[in-house]
């Protein structure tokens, strides 16, 4: 309790520009402390991908959360998660594109949950907070996540870049992404860039999911949710996926620029 109070002070002081070296310095030495537990996970994390995974949504969801001690734990609500995933088995997109690949448990989800013969492409910076940068070894493992005849393409780059945007852009296809998800900077002016720069890339039909829309209290840098409110005025065909709206983080919104029922018409 002491330590998130600890965690939730010094954001807000590094939001309003106080103690910033010192403060990334930390951030810098527990992102260390992490990525050796990640390291000494990795065999685990594996050898469980070549076993047998769950079929079910419930099942699959627990093996992101807490398979191989918690090495792909996405940075979720779990009721949140689930409902996404069984709304993207229904929909079943045969191109997907993730911006923000962090430690690859929602990349895990997407990519079981696709149509099969889906191409995924996930797109993350080389370096950053939020769910930027995983070290170079894990990317491995997640081209382990596809099974049968699905593909996985791991992009790295600066996803406000326009050369970023070409290169996933050539991976789209002819029709562009049956969904994208928008999930790598947090910061009104990253999520807004990364939405105009890459909803151009969605499919007639398509769907683009937003996480943590919810106005954030345990860190000030995340500001995504007045982007979210202006997305919701743009379009007229939103949804969001809440668990409980005094929770102070999280929260997935839904963007169908062609209606939700637009999918079962392609």
């Amino acid at each position: 309790m002491i330590v998130d109070k600890l965690k939730v002070a010094l954001r807000k002081s590094r939001a309003r520009g106080r103690f910033v070296g010192p403060i990334n310095a930390l951030n810098r030495a527990h992102l260390k402390m992490k990525e050796a537990k990640d390291r000494r996970l990795r065999d685990v994390a594996m050898a469980s991908l070549d076993g047998s995974r769950p079929d079910d949504v419930e099942g699959l969801v627990d093996f992101a959360m807490n398979g191989a001690g918690g090495f792909f734990q996405p940075m979720q609500s779990r009721v949140e998660i689930t409902e996404l995933v069984r709304l993207v088995r229904a929909r079943q997109p045969r191109s997907v594109l993730e911006i923000g690949t962090a430690r690859g448990g929602t990349l895990f989800l997407l990519t079981e949950s696709s149509a099969p013969g889906a191409h995924i492409v996930s797109l993350d910076l080389p370096g950053g907070r939020n769910g930027g940068g995983y070290p170079e070894w894990k990317a491995e493992i997640y081209r382990k996540f596809p099974r049968g005849d699905r593909r996985l393409s791991l992009v790295r780059g600066d996803s406000h870049l326009e050369s970023s945007r070409d290169a996933v852009a050539a991976l789209a296809g002819q029709d562009g992404f049956d969904l994208i998800m928008i999930d790598a900077d947090h910061s009104y002016d990253g999520v807004k860039r990364d939405f105009e720069l890459y909803s151009p890339l969605l499919a007639p039909g398509g769907m683009i999911v937003m996480h943590d829309i919810l106005p954030n209290r345990f860190d000030a840098e995340i500001t995504v949710a007045p982007f979210w409110a202006e997305v919701q005025r743009r379009y007229p065909h939103t949804r969001e996926l809440v668990e409980d709206r005094d929770q102070g983080v999280f929260g997935i919104g839904l963007v169908f620029p062609d209606g939700e029922q637009a999918a079962a018409t392609r």
